[in-house]
């Protein structure tokens, strides 16, 4: 989504929500729940939840990626690329991905999205390809001249503590000093097991009690 004139917002994680057959999908999110009021774009509604308890939604997918604040970081220089790798190459072209969780957008921003167990992570990396050139200029000398003549952008599974996971890319970037702890994470990617608490303590910020 475009936000403050640009595709990427000054928050630095962002993933993807897709829902997908069972046959399809062997690293498997828990939906625990959506909270209509971080998405009004999304589901043009004022507020409300929807609630996913006891894994009713099936199989379900979340994909999404981090990068660094520096400019210069190999992940924020590629996330467009790596945006349009997960999005369009590996999610719609090569595995038929094309499904939200409804009310909650298909592609956007951590903060809009639903809370879920967990969610794969792709990053980016490069290789330069040169090109070399040796020579005499006019009085006989040699002239050794060297320039860069293309690079290569590489898609890897993330490399955290847990492989392919995007809560450990999150943290393992923020412990290198990558990027600033997010007060949102914890409460959109909460782990395995721990969708039923997140959701109760979200129904006691509501105002409901379970009876």
């Amino acid at each position: 989504m475009w936000h403050d004139g640009g595709l990427f917002p000054s928050s630095n994680e962002l993933y993807f929500l897709t829902i997908v057959p069972s046959p399809f999908q062997l690293l498997c999110s828990d939906i625990c729940y959506v909270d209509n009021e971080r998405s009004p774009q999304a589901n043009h509604v004022d507020g409300g939840f929807i609630l996913y308890p006891d894994d009713v939604e099936g199989d379900t997918h979340c994909h999404g990626f981090v990068w660094a604040d520096d400019d210069d970081h190999v992940s924020s220089i590629y996330k467009g690329n790596n945006l349009f790798y997960v999005s369009m190459e590996d999610h719609l072209r090569s595995r038929g991905y094309v499904r939200n969780v409804p009310g909650a957008p298909m592609c956007g921003c951590l903060e809009q999205m639903p809370t879920v167990s967990r969610a794969d992570c792709t990053q980016t990396s490069h290789k330069y390809k040169y090109d070399f050139r040796y020579s005499l200029d006019g009085n006989g000398d040699p002239v050794f001249e060297a320039s860069v003549k293309s690079r290569e952008v590489y898609f890897d599974a993330c490399d955290g503590e847990t492989n392919n996971d995007l809560a450990s890319k999150y943290e393992q970037m923020v412990q290198n000093g990558h990027i600033q702890e997010s007060e949102d994470f914890d409460d959109i990617i909460v782990g395995e097991d721990n969708c039923a608490e997140k959701m109760e303590g979200f129904l006691e910020d509501k105002g409901f009690t379970k009876v």
